[in-house]
């Protein structure tokens, strides 16, 4: 049996604030290179001292206001400034998170950060060590949580007319495998339908490549009537990956041997308009 040891440690970098106009010793302060994560938001904490190595007062009695933390890709373009706020439980901590959102768009790579603050209407920096380095490394090492497939959106679909006139629509095959650590086990089905009568239903397919025949014999392995005009949303939910390869959603008119109409179809009985594919839960 493996066993995995997790550790709940704050992400904390220490800070040195040069307030008697001098250091008093040298301390490498930006000794370690933060590490920080796609898709979640990073908390970063930062332990704020004087050249003394004490804690510095933020909150009952602040020296300084305003602490900003300035995050830069390699050359030194802004991506983002972020509130540094200080703990209201111990001295000299302060606490600042980067969301996700402002880096999902970055590929793993170096980016450089700084913290600034107010002291007596002037904005200073909080210094790197002795030496008066201000500038940090933080180092983006990509996504920390599993990837969540997109949804797809399908607005385009291929249509037929049996013999005897009859309008079948059908989206393209929908594959459902692909090269993943964790298969996708279900799908859900999201159908916007306008002023729709008639069939819809899902069919699935265990063959591994598409061909005309695929879905020849199909298996229905759900289904949705309505008799009466209908614009609405129409839900195939939680369906069963299992042993099928590519799903398909396809849609019939009423029968027009037996309703005697011979209009375009989708002026008669309506559309579908869009057809969304969730890969996994639903999100809506």
């Amino acid at each position: 049996m493996q066993k995995i040891s997790s550790y709940l440690y704050p992400n904390r970098v220490e800070l040195l604030a040069d307030l008697a106009g001098f250091t008093t010793e040298y301390t490498n302060v930006y000794q370690r290179i933060v590490k920080i994560y796609k898709g979640v938001d990073n908390v970063i904490e930062f332990d704020i001292k004087n050249a003394d190595q004490k804690r510095i007062e933020l909150v009952t009695d602040p020296v300084f206001s305003d602490i900003k933390l300035n995050l830069m890709d390699a050359t030194g373009n802004s991506i983002g400034q972020y509130d540094v706020v200080p703990s209201d439980f111990q001295k000299g901590i302060a606490i600042a998170t980067i969301p996700s959102a402002d880096i999902s768009e970055f590929s793993p790579q170096f980016f450089k950060y700084s913290v600034t603050v107010t002291k007596a209407a002037n904005n200073i920096v909080l210094y790197a060590d002795s030496r008066f380095g201000a500038v940090g490394k933080i180092e983006l090492v990509g996504t920390a949580m599993p990837a969540v497939r997109p949804t797809k959106m399908y607005d385009k679909f291929a249509g037929e007319i049996d013999f005897a006139g009859n309008v079948m629509n059908r989206t393209s095959a929908i594959p459902t495998k692909f090269y993943e650590a964790v298969p996708t086990s279900i799908m859900n089905f999201e159908i916007s339908t306008v002023d729709f009568t008639g069939s819809i239903y899902l069919e699935g397919t265990t063959d591994s490549t598409i061909s005309v025949n695929s879905f020849l014999n199909a298996e229905k392995i759900q289904t949705w009537t309505t008799t009466v005009p209908a614009t609405t949303t129409v839900i195939f939910s939680d369906i069963a990956v299992g042993h099928f390869n590519y799903f398909r959603v396809t849609w019939t008119y009423p029968d027009y041997r037996i309703i005697g109409v011979y209009n375009s179809p989708t002026t008669q009985y309506g559309k579908i308009s869009t057809v969304e594919v969730y890969y996994g839960e639903m999100f809506c």
